[in-house]
């Protein structure tokens, strides 16, 4: 125990050498470590909240404002009465008085600078209209998709379609029956070409003789 108490003030010490330089996460690092450790170490409490205070400053609203109510490390709807019990506890912890860590007063002014704007009432209201307006981020604009790349339409639609670019068989050659007349129209039926026997000579009678009486008087 008395091995782990030694290496708890060791990781304690690089804690505060970590403040001094300003590497809260670092110095926090090193403190929880000693915390594991040996919780009851002396000043260890003070340390720890002392980190959580300045890391907390450093973790800006949206716009850089600070988050006061990170600060005192209260929810931002506590009433008064919670916020009040908090700024007492953190004041009691940090006062330079009673916390001879190197950073125990930057963080005391920091808890005190939040005390004051929270406890009034005014300066509350408008800092929670800030608060909520820098936590809002404006909507990302939907990207706008790049037109698609003109892509070769399927063969079916690169070239005109069979039935386009080229007629149908009923189309590229007239059907048989347009194309060639039927036998009944190119060539004329047998009763056409020649006449009736009755039509191209004239009855015997007409021909060879003429009546009686027209033969003698001539």
């Amino acid at each position: 125990m008395e091995c782990n108490k030694d290496e708890a003030i060791k990781a304690m010490d690089i804690a505060k050498k970590k403040v001094a330089e300003n590497d809260y996460n670092g110095a926090k690092k090193f403190a929880e470590k000693a915390q594991n450790l040996y919780p009851k170490i002396d000043g260890l409490k003070q340390v720890l909240m002392l980190i959580d205070v300045y890391i907390s400053a450093g973790n800006k609203l949206s716009g850089g404002e600070t988050d006061w109510y990170a600060i005192l490390g209260v929810d931002p709807l506590a009433d008064d009465d919670a916020v009040k019990k908090q700024y007492k506890k953190l004041a009691l912890l940090l006062h330079p008085d009673k916390n001879k860590c190197e950073g125990a007063e930057g963080a005391f002014k920091l808890v005190l600078e939040a005390w004051s704007l929270l406890s009034d009432k005014i300066k509350r209201i408008a800092f929670d209209q800030k608060r909520k307006s820098r936590e809002v981020k404006p909507k990302k604009s939907r990207k706008q998709k790049p037109p698609a790349k003109h892509q070769k339409p399927p063969p079916n639609q690169q070239n005109q379609p069979p039935d386009q670019q080229k007629p149908p068989p009923n189309q590229k050659q007239q059907p048989q029956n347009q194309q060639k007349q039927p036998p009944n129209q190119k060539q004329q039926p047998p009763h056409q070409p020649k006449q009736p026997p009755n039509q191209p000579k004239q009855p015997p009678n007409q021909q060879k003789q003429q009546p009686p009486n027209q033969q003698k008087q001539q």
